[in-house]
């Protein structure tokens, strides 16, 4: 049976996102852009009640709308006013951290289907990475009276109800049209909390250098650090490099610990951050060398930094599991091996594949045995087996934008829906009659009277022409 959404074109998807960018936003560039004549996609950024939506053509152009919720304008109207507004056939979540509530409020009184993406593990744990009160992997507690007080001992989290945000939560998924994990072990985790949902998985691609560029809608990157690196001092001694932004659940304290314990011991050893902390946003050095930051990086730049810092290993010393991690690809693909948690999907990726190697349990939970293991690691006598997991890396296989899009896209296949059925203002549904009859539809809702102010001239003159 044809798609009915066929005879407006191809089919428009929404992704919401937060405004942080990362992992996140780059597999959602990176789908749309492989996807981007396939579908009609819209990328929303959504912020509390100012939402930015970037629409993607075909042809590359982006176009750009700026959308505030009214005061007295309930969440299911904004975001059912949206669907139709952009002829909306599919709402694809991948982090709902910016919108929480009111998307879960809207998704339940809206027809449209929807589907979501395991990019974290906030649906089950509020501290995305299933952190106790020692700020470590509590191992994926389920039991909720062990879960709540683990959060009342977090200041951060001491208000959580966590049997109502596993409801919540929960009934998102419940009504989902469909889930996706980038690894097996985030689709474990989230049926393990919601174990009546199936997850597929389609493992994220590597994206693109235009994928990693994430502009800072959020105001919540630092400055580009600049490409030239900070100079380490020419004294033989082996480094060792952490990537990314490392906040303490990437494994921050953990490095300043490292490097404290490396200092002590005399060994010849540095670590370097190419990437920043939330404490220290680079560039910066410690005065002995031993510890530091280059700072927020170009994706396209890393090789190049990656061999001025002379790095011959790079280490994950996140606290928590990870679902994918890009930037193991990222060093992977330049040829270097890894040495990742016991845990998570690092240590599913790096699995058998001889290109790196898996701290024991006992090494990761005392940073003094992680440092003697890579300390050996690096160590001359092992040259051989650093370059041989390091030329392993480079081989692994890793999935292409175009299977990553081809895979997602066969699940939207599968979604049944007429079209987008949002809510008008009398509660009836508004599908049927393709853009034209949707629009008409809408046109005296007013939402759609504010978003139309917002829409460049040119193309309120294209959708006048096309509802004559």
């Amino acid at each position: 049976m044809p798609d009915p959404a066929d005879s407006r074109g191809p089919r428009g998807v929404l992704h919401v996102i937060h405004g942080h960018g990362g992992g996140t936003e780059h597999h959602v560039r990176a789908l749309i852009d492989a996807s981007r004549t396939e579908c009609r996609h819209y990328l929303a950024t959504a912020i509390g009640d100012a939402w930015r939506i970037d629409e993607h053509r075909a042809d590359g152009e982006v176009r750009t709308f700026d959308l505030n919720r009214g005061m007295a304008e309930s969440w299911p109207d904004f975001v059912g006013a949206a669907c139709s507004r952009f002829a909306i056939d599919l709402i694809h979540l991948h982090n709902v951290s910016g919108c929480r509530d009111g998307i879960i409020t809207a998704l339940a009184a809206l027809r449209v289907p929807y589907g979501y993406t395991v990019h974290d593990l906030n649906f089950a744990c509020p501290t995305i990475l299933f952190l106790g009160v020692d700020g470590s992997y509590c191992g994926q507690v389920t039991d909720p009276g062990r879960c709540q007080a683990c959060l009342h001992a977090q200041p951060a989290f001491v208000g959580v109800d966590i049997v109502d945000w596993r409801l919540r939560h929960g009934a998102l998924v419940a009504n989902a049209a469909f889930l996706i994990a980038p690894s097996r072990f985030a689709a474990s985790a989230l049926e393990r909390y919601y174990p009546e949902h199936r997850v597929e998985v389609v493992p994220h691609a590597t994206p693109g250098v235009w994928a990693l560029q994430t502009e800072d809608i959020a105001g919540a990157l630092p400055p580009m650090a600049p490409k030239c690196g900070v100079p380490l001092p020419d004294d033989g001694a082996t480094t060792i490099a952490v990537l990314g932004a490392v906040g303490p659940d990437k494994g921050a304290r953990r490095l300043e610990r490292l490097a404290a314990l490396a200092r002590a011991a005399r060994l010849s050893v540095r670590f370097v951050l190419i990437g920043y902390m939330d404490v220290e946003k680079g560039p910066w050095q410690s005065d002995d060398a031993v510890l530091t930051v280059h700072g927020r990086y170009e994706p396209r730049d890393l090789p190049d930094l990656l061999a001025h810092y002379r790095v011959r290993l790079v280490a994950f010393p996140s606290a928590g599991p990870e679902t994918f991690s890009f930037t193991l690809s990222e060093a992977w693909a330049a040829g270097l091996p890894v040495i990742v948690p016991p845990f998570g999907a690092l240590a599913e990726r790096v699995a058998n594949t001889n290109a790196g190697w898996l701290w024991t349990d006992a090494e990761w939970r005392d940073e003094a045995r992680m440092l003697a293991r890579m300390a050996e690691l690096v160590a001359p006598a092992h040259a051989g087996a650093l370059a041989a997991a390091g030329a392993n890396g480079k081989a692994v296989r890793q999935t292409s934008n175009a299977e990553m899009a081809a895979q997602t896209l066969r699940i939207y296949s599968g979604v049944t829906a007429s079209a987008p059925d949002s809510p008008s203002s009398d509660g009836t549904a508004a599908n049927g009659g393709g853009l034209a009859s949707t629009m008409r539809r809408f046109a005296a809702m007013p939402t759609i009277r504010k978003m139309s102010r917002l829409t460049p001239a040119r193309v309120r003159k294209a959708l006048k022409a096309r509802l004559r």
